[in-house]
């Protein structure tokens, strides 16, 4: 145990931090569950024409205040279990796998593969239970899931497999490109993460989603019509159109894009083209479907897909970048590894999850101004939307997905500043309500 003790200066630093940070989420937490446990309806959703009666209100804050909750449970739980992990898990782990190879060829490759092996599995009991948790009671509760046991197990097989692909794979490729190619390592590890991110982006829709989900042609052909009008209209280069049966995990209702350059690829969850039980009505017409739609055109016109690549571009270059000067750069760097338990080893991911968690200040700020950028995307492309003049059934659509997934309507700011890439209901309801006067 002497041997990779746990402690020092800079791991101290780390624990204050993140504590910190623990405790101010935490906080913001408590603000929202406080907002969520009023029973009055804010006059405010009538003043932006949200009409909602006592019943649903209560409803959403039920669900939104069990989610909460759940988080208080789950958040502690985790806190603890990752600060036990940091100290002992580990680093224990990582010397366990290390004497299994010890001498063996390729001994770098094969400890770090089986380290992050034994890690995920000691990780995957905990993060199962409150998976199972959310989606069967809390979910259930609320009338959103539609998974089975066994959907859940084959999701978790399916998606086990995958990691163990893709991570036997690029986890010994990011160790070569880091160990052969000398001082600049982090231009070729860059570069090689860039080709694998838009290699990605091709694989993942069009190999690994239609492992969990049916992807099928758009079934209304008035709708498929419209659809394709808009996208010509806006010289949107739509080479395909489909939906996807999303109501076999959850009744959540979601609509997007993908694809590259000229070969753009829409897809509608079928939840949104599902009737109301009760008037047999579908529950949104074709010219709020058109709205959402223009919504995501807006995200395309205004190139937020590009710029959010180019920003993550950027940040990886700058974080192979400090990872090299930080982690390699001789008795200091082997310092910062002796306190975090892993002695004298020079492995390249023990010494990138080290850098990881030392880089963490930094990646808080960094993500509270992606989360603010995208919060500015989403209302520059409902104004999309708005100029091309379907500000009301855009208003219409954004009431009924807030209605039927249950969205908060009672957001506290400060959380929803911190935490929301997408405006809650009211927040975006302004703008537009206020296009729509001046329209007027």
């Amino acid at each position: 145990m002497a041997d990779w003790a746990v402690g020092g200066p800079y791991l101290t630093l780390y624990m204050v931090f993140s504590v910190i940070v623990f405790v101010m989420e935490f906080y913001l937490d408590i603000r929202q569950y406080r907002k969520n446990c009023t029973t009055v309806v804010p006059p405010e959703l009538k003043q932006y024409g949200i009409e909602v009666n006592e019943e649903e209100f209560l409803k959403t804050q039920d669900y939104q205040k069990d989610k909460k909750i759940y988080g208080f449970v789950k958040g502690p739980i985790m806190f603890l279990w990752a600060v036990f992990s940091l100290f002992y898990i580990c680093p224990a782990l990582w010397h366990y796998s290390a004497d299994m190879f010890k001498g063996s060829d390729y001994f770098e490759y094969k400890a770090t593969l089986f380290w992050l092996f034994l890690q995920q599995w000691v990780d995957k009991p905990i993060g199962c239970v409150f998976s199972l948790y959310y989606d069967f009671v809390l979910e259930e509760k609320h009338g959103f899931n539609k998974k089975t046991i066994g959907l859940f197990v084959s999701d978790l097989v399916k998606s086990e497999i995958l990691s163990y692909v893709f991570g036997g794979l690029l986890i010994p490729l990011l160790i070569w490109v880091v160990n052969s190619t000398g001082e600049r390592f982090y231009l070729y590890a860059w570069g090689t993460c860039q080709a694998l991110i838009f290699g990605f982006m091709w694989i993942y829709p069009n190999f690994i989603q239609p492992l969990f989900n049916k992807f099928e042609e758009l079934k209304d052909e008035d709708l498929r019509k419209k659809i394709y009008d808009l996208a010509a209209e806006h010289e949107f280069p739509l080479t395909k159109l489909f939906q996807v049966d999303g109501s076999k995990r959850s009744s959540h209702s979601n609509a997007y894009f993908f694809g590259f350059w000229k070969f753009k690829r829409i897809v509608l969850f079928d939840t949104l083209l599902k009737e109301d039980e009760e008037t047999k009505k579908a529950l949104y017409d074709h010219n709020e479907i058109l709205a959402i739609l223009c919504h995501e055109l807006g995200h395309w016109k205004f190139n937020h897909t590009t710029m959010m690549l180019v920003i993550s571009s950027a940040h990886i270059f700058v974080l192979f970048y400090l990872f090299g000067q930080v982690m390699y750069s001789g008795e200091s760097s082997q310092a910062i590894v002796r306190q975090w338990g892993y002695g004298e080893t020079q492995a390249v991911m023990v010494s990138l999850t080290i850098f990881t968690m030392l880089f963490e200040p930094t990646e808080k700020i960094m993500q509270l101004g992606m989360t603010l950028l995208t919060r500015r995307n989403e209302f520059q492309a409902d104004s999309f939307a708005v100029s091309n003049g379907r500000s009301e059934p855009l208003i219409t659509g954004l009431k009924t997905l807030s209605k039927e997934n249950k969205g908060d309507l009672n957001p506290d700011p400060w959380y929803s500043w911190y935490h929301h890439t997408h405006p809650p209901l009211v927040e975006r309801l302004r703008p537009l309500m206020d296009s729509t006067k001046k329209a007027e």
